[in-house]
């Protein structure tokens, strides 16, 4: 190592997907296709979430094939949970949102409650999680 390398800045990733193990983004994808199913199946919100799904994908480096086949590894939404516990704090918040719109797009009130629940085990309480929607959105959602 040259005198030149010691002074060099290391570049960080700037992609906090990064911080996630391959089965952690797995789980991660596979949590959409669930919380994507509190929709009524109509192709206006399939379309949505589909694009929601294909867009995180990309950032992590998943594919739709890896996710599906990634679904074997977990004993269901618990086992996709519980591979999440201990996951990067940053990355969790990031996925809120993903996991937020999808939820938005199928308006069910239940699955915001699961949502909600999830990331309390994760250790994200809900002021959180309220806190990351409003700094997403601009709005207190105390004025909605």
């Amino acid at each position: 190592m040259s005198l030149i390398d010691i002074f060099k800045k290391k570049t960080a990733s700037s992609n906090i997907y990064d911080t996630l193990t391959q089965k952690q983004k797995l789980a991660a994808m596979n949590l959409m296709v669930v919380f994507g199913g509190s929709c009524s199946g109509t192709e206006y919100e399939l379309d949505k979430i589909n694009h929601i799904m294909a867009s995180e994908g990309q950032l992590m480096g998943i594919s739709g094939n890896e996710m599906r086949a990634g679904a074997s590894l977990f004993n269901g939404m618990e086992g996709m949970v519980n591979s999440l516990i201990g996951a990067n704090r940053d990355a969790l918040k990031k996925l809120f949102w993903a996991y937020y719109c999808i939820i938005a797009v199928g308006k069910s009130e239940q699955a915001v409650n699961v949502l909600l629940g999830v990331y309390n085990k994760w250790g994200i309480s809900e002021h959180e999680c309220i806190h990351i929607l409003e700094s997403r959105t601009g709005r207190k959602l105390s004025d909605l």
